[in-house]
């Protein structure tokens, strides 16, 4: 498998296209801008890419903004966090609190939580409940690849913020350390903003775990 990291909106959100073959799923689509919903599209198109589903770790705006466009212009499907739905159903409202008045909602979208059975052409997918950063976050992990997809849980040295509605410090630290530091060192994590990191990286050199 191959990863594809695209750095989208105001927030330097990464979206991740995660391909196998000529399939792919895209993870936390970020394009908001027309010329970012043209930068994906193209790259899709012209690697002849087959989208298969839209993976979201958690609700927050930033991480939501391409869900429309994208399965509007494929005929996938969207997962999202069971416990994350009310927050999403309520996007809508909020979107220009956030400067993003011209967001489109996508209002027929599926949910997932930790006990959902789920794989990605034969790669099984292991849904990390990690809440802390928001309710109801979930990483996606691929052990035979070891690669996890941590949203804004924790980044290069360093952690997701605590201060948003339904954050939590105590929760945030509890996630990493009892569950997302259970998997193996070696694996890659590839977060929602900046660059990718380890899980051995961040045991070892994270101030905000040790």
């Amino acid at each position: 498998m191959e990863v594809k990291c695209f750095t989208f909106n105001d927030y330097q959100e990464n979206t991740y296209l995660l391909t196998e073959g000529k399939n792919c799923i895209i993870i936390d689509p970020g394009n908001y801008y027309e010329e970012e919903n043209n930068i994906i599209k193209n790259y899709i198109e012209e690697k002849s890419l087959i989208p298969k589903f839209i993976l979201i770790t958690h609700t927050h705006i930033d991480h939501i903004l391409g869900i429309n466009f994208l399965s509007t212009l494929y005929p996938i499907k969207t997962y999202i966090p069971l416990s994350e739905k009310n927050i999403y159903d309520e996007m809508e409202s909020y979107a220009s609190m956030f400067s993003m008045q011209h967001y489109t909602h996508k209002k027929d979208v599926s949910t997932i939580d930790e006990s959902t059975n789920f794989s990605f052409m034969g790669n099984e997918i292991t849904i990390l409940s990690l809440p802390g950063h928001s309710p109801g976050h979930i990483a996606f992990y691929f052990k035979d690849h070891k690669f996890c997809f941590s949203g804004d849980v924790i980044f290069k040295n360093s952690i997701g913020r605590t201060d948003l509605p339904g954050g939590d410090f105590n929760t945030l630290i509890n996630s990493i350390k009892k569950r997302l530091f259970l998997i193996d060192d070696s694996t890659t994590v590839f977060p929602g903003h900046g660059p990718v990191t380890s899980i051995g990286d961040e045991k070892s050199n994270n101030p905000f775990l040790n």
